[in-house]
């Protein structure tokens, strides 16, 4: 995801280097720095849910802002969208975790109006809403010695949570791509803490130098997973940034990053925050 990409989907280009998106028949918009970040981000990891917190971290940096800045960026992602390449790229609301972006190997019709996935979700969530008050009216209406109609006010019942607990069942299994230990290339045991990290050879990282940082960057640490993750900060030109994702045994998790990884800076960076958020053994 360097600042030089040229991405081709469908029917239009994408070119980061000037955040310009162009359809085939000459229409052209163009997207604010932001945007573009959040853009090339989910583009990156598409197919596999982003979190909102990792989008925020990676887009925004150390400016504090509050998740609806990013819902109004994906806002207007969508609309553009939309407009040029509704048929070829769609991006999901996963429920209370992030968005997915996928690239669709066949294009729709264009005649064919596909709704956000918010709206999807709304319209999902008023249709449940519905059905059960009309299954609450004619619970009230039910005569006490029809049991045909008990029986089949119990069948609407029993399927609706059928419904529901599938529906839920498959939200759950939807997991952050970065926590999921099968997209990470290796493994690495410090006492008794797991270390995940990715191929950092293409990011420019010396993997002794990393190694030694990890190990004294979770030094107070004990019977934790350790998830890393090297990227390209997009808005600072061939510049390596970092983002480490702690899960503790007790469930409790925290999130820290760095704009520029520096060698041995990295350790003491990461030690002083585990400690100063209390994560110690």
């Amino acid at each position: 995801m360097t600042s030089s990409e040229v991405y081709r989907i469908g029917s239009v280009t994408y070119d980061s280097s000037t955040r310009t998106l162009t359809h085939d028949n000459g229409q052209t918009e163009y997207f604010t720095p932001r945007v573009s970040d959040v853009f090339l981000l989910l583009l990156a990891h598409q197919g596999k849910c982003v979190e909102k917190e990792f989008l925020l971290s990676q887009c925004w940096g150390d400016t504090i802002v509050s998740e609806q800045a990013l819902t109004n960026v994906i806002s207007k992602l969508r609309k553009v969208l939309a407009k040029h390449a509704l048929e070829m790229i769609t991006i999901t609301t996963v429920s209370k975790s992030g968005y997915l972006l996928e690239v669709k190997e066949e294009n729709f019709s264009s005649k064919y109006q596909q709704e956000s996935c918010d709206s999807i979700l709304e319209h999902v969530s008023e249709d449940v809403v519905v059905e059960k008050d009309n299954v609450k009216i004619k619970e009230t209406q039910l005569p006490l010695y029809s049991n045909k109609r008990v029986f089949y006010f119990l069948l609407i019942i029993t399927i609706m949570l059928v419904s529901m607990f599938i529906y839920t069942n498959n939200k759950i299994s939807t997991l952050p791509y970065f926590i999921d230990t099968k997209n990470y290339n290796n493994e690495l045991i410090v006492g008794s803490n797991h270390i995940y990290y990715d191929n950092i050879d293409k990011y420019k990282v010396d993997k002794i130098f990393f190694i030694k940082d990890i190990k004294k960057g979770v030094s107070s640490i004990c019977k934790s997973k350790v998830f890393i993750q090297f990227y390209y900060n997009t808005r600072i030109a061939n510049n390596t940034a970092v983002v480490v994702f702690i899960i503790t045994s007790d469930g409790r998790t925290f999130n820290f990053r760095m704009s520029k990884y520096i060698n041995g800076g990295f350790s003491k960076q990461l030690n002083d925050y585990l400690k100063s958020k209390e994560i110690i053994c």
